[in-house]
């Protein structure tokens, strides 16, 4: 008759390879992206790669405006926000940047826009990368 320490150690070999099986599942990547649109109603969304995430996030906004940019922002960050910006002049268009604070998502998507001479600029909202939440 096997011993309880035999069985334990048994157990325990056996928990060991089950976890190292399901960690990679477990511990899985996840993105956050949006593609903003000038009605600030895109919604962040998210996946396990960036490329997914930045297509279901052309996705989401085409679903919801036909003024989408076409560049999403994205992270894997869940603690990140996005900035979402839009501005008037020379033409309508939006951006969005994400930073590990407000204030840094803010000054990224600025430089955004600024870089591609847009003016007359407007942030619509922040937006938490984890849960999508808006402010």
């Amino acid at each position: 008759m096997p011993s309880k320490l035999t069985l334990s150690a048994a157990a325990t070999v056996l928990w060991t390879a089950l976890i190292a099986h399901l960690a990679p599942a477990l511990a899985q990547e996840r993105w956050a992206a949006i593609a903003p649109n000038n009605e600030a109603s895109s919604t962040v969304v998210w996946a396990t790669t960036q490329e997914q995430a930045k297509r279901l996030a052309i996705d989401a906004c085409q679903d919801v405006s036909s003024t989408c940019a076409s560049t999403p922002a994205s992270t894997n960050d869940m603690s990140y926000y996005f900035a979402v910006m839009c501005c008037t002049e020379p033409q309508d268009g939006c951006a969005a940047s994400v930073g590990s604070s407000r204030k840094s998502a803010l000054n990224l998507v600025k430089k955004t826009l600024s870089d591609a001479d847009y003016s007359s600029c407007k942030l619509k909202n922040y937006i938490k990368a984890g849960t999508g939440e808006k402010s």
